[in-house]
């Protein structure tokens, strides 16, 4: 039986092991990139709604683009067209506004299972925090950019607040079917 390789290239042209902090967080954001694309798939697209389905469909996409940055980055932390700017951050914070002056105001945690649209969604909103707790492990190793620090830390909010506008939503939806 042939032993499989455990070394990689980096963009950068570095030989790394599999194992090493770098490759698990591409994987990771890989990961999440895959979940986004499956919500992506699955939210409301009822325009008639106060939120707009092809609006979080079209940010949700770039949100999926930075994520293939961020993978390039990573993968290549000294080349500078891959670093996140501050207005990145400001945009993925913008949307949260958006979200937030749209949904009523929580007081008490929101346990995922509602639907399958939001339990889809919070599983998105894990693997983000992940994400970003394993790109702060990948820092202690070399210089990231601490815009994508940030951002990641933004995009898990924005996921939770997607998650209870798609259960508001849903609720709203099923209440004019059934009439209640």
């Amino acid at each position: 039986m042939e032993k499989q390789s455990t070394k990689t290239t980096e963009l950068s042209g570095l030989v790394v092991s599999k194992n090493n902090i770098s490759i698990h967080l591409i994987g990771t954001v890989d990961e999440l990139n895959s979940h986004l694309g499956l919500v992506k798939t699955m939210l409301s697209n009822d325009d008639t709604w106060q939120f707009s389905w092809k609006t979080a469909c079209q940010f949700i996409e770039k949100i999926q683009k930075n994520l293939m940055k961020m993978m390039s980055h990573v993968s290549n932390s000294e080349n500078e067209k891959y670093f996140f700017s501050a207005n990145d951050v400001i945009e993925l914070r913008r949307e949260i506004q958006r979200l937030l002056d749209n949904l009523p105001k929580q007081t008490k945690f929101a346990t995922p299972g509602k639907n399958l649209v939001e339990a889809h969604i919070q599983i998105a909103r894990a693997v983000a925090r992940r994400t970003e707790r394993l790109y702060a492990a990948a820092c202690e190793e070399r210089r990231l950019c601490l815009n994508a620090a940030e951002y990641l830390n933004k995009l898990s909010d924005y996921l939770y607040f997607l998650s209870q506008q798609e259960s508001l939503i849903n609720v709203n939806f099923i209440n004019q079917i059934t009439g209640i």
